[in-house]
This record gives C-alpha cells, structure tokens and sequence, in this order.
C-alpha cells in the first residue's frame, strides 16, 4: 500500500527536526503517531542524521537452539477489555490489539493497515490490513473494531479504556439519584458519528477533543480485539 498522504503536522514536525529544534526520538514517535510509517519515519531521520534506520533483528542472525521459559502469574482470564495488570499481555498472542507500540517508543500498525489524520487533528482514519481473519475464517471488517470500540467504551463493561479514550465520550446525567440525593451520571460516545464505518475494511474515529496519542491508545492493555 502506498503511504498516506502526509499531514501539515508530519511536515512541521519535519522542519522542526531539520531545525534541530526537537529530538530524533521526539520525531519518530509524534511523526508516526500521526500517520507517517515507521520505515518513511527512520528514512528522513537517517537523511538528518546519517544514522540510517535501526536494523531489526532477523531469524538468520540469531543463535538457533536452547529453550526459553516465562513464568508469571495468571490472573482471571474473562473479559480481556477489562483487564488492567501487565499478565494481560499472555492473551496478544489469540487477542491482537489494531497498533503494536514496540521497544523503540513507535507505535506501528498491527491489525491496521495504516492511519492518517485530518488537518484538525480530529478525525482519525483506520485501515483495517485487508488479509485478516477469525479463527473460523471469517473475514475482520470494520464493524468488528467498532463492535470492540463500542463495548470498551461502554460504563458497563468496567474497561479502563474508557477514561483513557475521554476524547471520544461525553458525560450526562442519568436523571437518577444515589443513596445522598447527589445526581448521578454516566458516560456515552459524545457524537452518533463519533464511531464511523466508513466502508467494510475503514472505520474513522471523530473525536470530541483532539489527542494526538490515539494510536498509542489503541495498543493499551485493555485493548484487545475479541471477536
């Protein structure tokens, strides 16, 4: 797939880089966050810096044999989109989240395609990765992230991803009343549009405030996709 078209903001983080005026880190991480890929993101920083890209570690070069045991604790293995300790992490290998935030600190597709941003910074825009399926062959399509978007940011499913992704709710009252008289409040997507399919493999995320950690977000421990 070709790159997204590159954004206002990835251009200005460019200057600023060329500038010297912000970090080759601090490049990396917000150009990618906001939809330039991880491979265009380390290409322009080599051309800067003449460091090049950080090679990968490749099954060819490393040492073959030997045996790796992982102990940990295992806690109740329910819901994963309520999950909130570290263990969660044992159920990305069934549970895959749409972003993968590796050792570097970039966030990259996973799940996804790619993703770009509008010049307001408000509209995120995902494409699903056009080859995935369910274990019984059924093809991942855009209402599968809205359906696990949807139940994450629901009061009743108790995820912790619903105080993380604020920008995409809204709070209200209930018209109910607690045992003190105080009115009681919830939340819901702050707009009907808020969750937007906009065709079977392209969901785009309109969000109340902008945020530009969004991607990040998606990769939280919480975030699994469940089917």
């Amino acid at each position: 797939m070709s790159e997204p078209k590159e954004s206002k903001h990835v251009r200005k983080l460019k200057c600023l880089f060329s500038e010297g005026k912000i970090s080759r880190r601090e490049f990396l991480h917000s150009s990618t966050m906001l939809g330039l890929s991880a491979t265009a993101a380390y290409a322009f920083a080599g051309k800067i810096t003449g460091s090049g890209v950080v090679p990968q570690a490749r099954a060819e070069t490393m040492p073959s044999g030997g045996t790796a045991r992982i102990g940990l604790r295992i806690l109740e293995l329910t819901s994963p989109h309520t999950y909130s300790w570290f263990e969660s992490e044992i159920t990305r290998h069934v549970c895959p989240a749409l972003t993968r935030t590796d050792q570097d600190n970039v966030t990259r597709p996973f799940l996804l395609e790619s993703w770009e941003t509008s010049d307001d910074l408000r509209s995120w825009t995902l494409h699903l990765r056009p080859d995935i399926k369910w274990h019984n062959g059924r093809a991942f399509t855009s209402d599968d992230v809205i359906w696990n978007l949807n139940r994450m940011l629901d009061p009743a499913t108790g995820s912790s991803q619903l105080s993380l992704m604020s920008y995409m709710v809204e709070e209200y009252e209930t018209g109910n009343v607690d045992g003190e008289g105080n009115k009681e409040t919830s939340a819901r997507l702050w707009d009907a549009n808020a969750l937007e399919r906009v065709d079977d493999k392209t969901v785009r995320l309109n969000t109340k405030t902008v945020n530009v950690s969004v991607p990040q977000h998606l990769f939280n421990w919480p975030a699994h996709i469940i089917d």
